[in-house]
């Protein structure tokens, strides 16, 4: 297989693109899986200097694995690493064929204490990737883009819901014209009771106890578990996912892993992923020990009881990214501020976008729109170095900037050292005058005239010799068409 192929005219293109062969490393709460992709990256036109991805087409998809777990529920490497091994063998693939990547731990798996570690380890051995854990924010949006409910919302113009029930929760992000308007999850998932073939329960989360309980089952690990409880419990998440879902109080606090979604405008449709939506759909009819089936038939139920337009999704379990795109390069500007070179380069820092105006009071509103970015943050990633990425209309002069810069210091030198960004990044060309006016105490980088996503993450190099600006390195997440 030619991994490398350029030079060759893509319909539409302005240029010649590149192929590039990328894997995506999905390591979930209940199961794990490959997917490898061969990605077409190109200039859409002689106007849009920016790279894109012009085509994905997948490769091979390995076979799903039950994320295999210790005694003490730490992620089991062992299985992972051979699950990988025979993966790119099936595809006959080498780690060399390999340009890019993605590895995502999701769910319960990446609450575990070696989630981080195991993220690396797959990184290091398969190459540079994207390497990060999710908490159930980015899991939402991870599943939003990956099942093509944020394509399709932007191609019809359409508001839809994504509803992604995984092993140990249920995201749900609402998409308004190809825009994430909000999201939620809750604890509810298909694996919170897990059992053999003698129907004794082998796993039982804290949220599977609540319902068993709230049928008046009082069950334990190893006790039997018969067909009818089950389905009963499966009705009963499938009815209180539902209820949730369009604004109902919970039943016990602890099923809200998120804040509720506000009230939901008209929907013209709903999506599912994860898992459960392979059911849902009638793509996968075995049982793996778990209330996969029967949640999934019993979600169903509940979206056409209540009118609900299902939609079919591209991708249902895989519903996650398929690698990381080209890794696209810009140069900052001039005028930026680095108080300490010896601090570059900085590597894979995940990016937080906050969203500010030059409408009075400047501090003010800067300083809301940073602790609703900070606070947004998934808990299992408040720990790792980040970017605070800010998204403004065009400059409007000094005076505005200092207000500007008034806002993020009220914030930051509020946080502990190890919470605050280690880089600030502008679009417009005020990095100088936000690093200068934010002083030595704060001391922190700042890089202007580079555009990025949310679902970006970034390397950052060295100052350019004899220059005054750095080359930002953006590595930017890939989903299925």
């Amino acid at each position: 297989m030619s991994t490398h192929d350029h030079g060759h005219d893509h319909e539409g293109s302005a240029e010649p693109h590149t192929h590039l062969v990328s894997v995506g490393i999905d390591i979930g709460s209940s199961t794990s899986h490959l997917m490898f992709s061969q990605l077409a990256i190109g200039y859409p036109s002689a106007h849009r200097r920016r790279p894109e991805i012009l085509e994905r087409k997948i490769i091979a998809r390995s076979p799903v694995l039950l994320t295999p777990f210790t005694e003490n529920w730490n992620i089991e490497a062992g299985p992972l690493e051979r699950l990988i091994d025979e993966s790119f063998r099936s595809a006959g693939l080498s780690r060399e064929n390999i340009d890019t990547g993605a590895v995502i731990i999701t769910g319960e798996a990446a609450r575990r204490e070696n989630a981080q570690k195991i993220a690396e380890l797959f990184s290091a051995q398969a190459g540079q990737f994207v390497c990060a854990t999710a908490g159930p924010r980015l899991e939402a949006l991870l599943a939003a883009h990956g099942s093509g409910a944020v394509g399709r919302s932007r191609e019809e113009a359409t508001t839809l819901l994504n509803v992604d029930i995984g092993g140990g929760t249920t995201k749900v992000s609402l998409i308004d014209k190809g825009r994430i308007a909000g999201v939620t999850a809750f604890n509810i998932g298909a694996r919170l009771i897990a059992f053999d073939e003698k129907y004794r329960i082998t796993r039982l989360e804290q949220s599977g106890k609540r319902f068993l309980e709230a049928l008046g089952c009082k069950l334990g690990l190893g006790d039997e578990v018969d067909a009818e409880t089950l389905r009963a419990v499966a009705a009963k998440m499938a009815r209180t996912l539902f209820d949730l879902i369009a604004g109902g109080a919970p039943p016990w606090s602890e099923l809200l892993a998120m804040p509720q979604l506000a009230k939901q405008p008209p929907l013209d449709g709903i999506l599912f992923s994860g898992g459960v939506s392979e059911y849902i759909y009638g793509r996968e009819a075995g049982s793996f020990g778990d209330l996969g089936a029967l949640l999934g038939q019993a979600a169903r139920e509940q979206a056409e009881q209540r009118s609900y337009i299902v939609v079919d999704s591209s991708e249902g379990i895989r519903a996650t990214v398929i690698g990381a795109s080209q890794y696209s390069m810009q140069m900052s500007g001039e005028t930026i501020f680095i108080p300490d070179p010896k601090i570059l380069p900085l590597r894979n820092l995940r990016v937080a976008l906050v969203e500010v105006s030059w409408d009075a009071p400047v501090a003010d509103k800067t300083a809301t729109a940073i602790r609703k970015t900070l606070a947004a943050a998934d808990p299992e990633v408040k720990a790792t170095p980040f970017a605070l990425v800010f998204i403004s209309p065009p400059f409007l002069g000094y005076g505005a900037a200092q207000d500007l810069a008034q806002g993020i210091r009220r914030v930051l030198e509020a946080l502990p050292h190890s919470e605050r960004p280690r880089m600030l990044v502008f679009e417009q060309n005020i990095g100088r005058v936000i690093g200068e006016a934010l002083g030595a105490d704060l001391s922190i980088p700042c890089v202007d005239e580079i555009s990025l996503g949310e679902m970006d993450f970034i390397d950052v190099g060295t100052v350019v010799d004899g220059e005054e600006y750095v080359p930002v390195v953006i590595k930017s997440l890939a989903f299925g068409a």
